[in-house]
């Protein structure tokens, strides 16, 4: 009985998730994001230590120390899984959001 609530709740979890990606242009957060991005004076040859090719947030990448654990342990941990997704700093989950407000390489705001 407990699995089948499970499923439930995480088949829930991804139509909500899918429906607040494709809802990015209509979030203040993405919106705050990328007004702070097109500020940013960074560059891929100069990028934050936050964004995705920075010292901190490369670290985050599937390749990077802390990204590796997510890949091992693998399910929603991996970097398609609805938990490793959202450090995908191309995409617009947490790492996405974080990319464009910093003009990341990923994700750069539109200047």
């Amino acid at each position: 009985m407990w699995q089948r609530i499970a499923l439930r709740q995480t088949r829930a979890f991804v139509a909500s998730a899918s429906r607040v990606r494709t809802m990015s242009s209509q979030n203040p957060i993405h919106d705050a994001a990328k007004a702070a991005g097109q500020k940013k004076d960074t560059s891929p040859a100069n990028p934050s230590v936050i964004s995705s090719e920075g010292a901190i947030g490369k670290q985050f990448n599937p390749d990077g120390n802390i990204g590796q654990i997510g890949e091992a342990i693998g399910g929603p941990f991996s970097k398609d899984g609805a938990i490793g997704s959202q450090f995908d700093a191309s995409k617009d989950g947490i790492a996405g959001t974080v990319e464009k407000a910093v003009d990341g390489p990923r994700n750069p705001a539109k200047k």
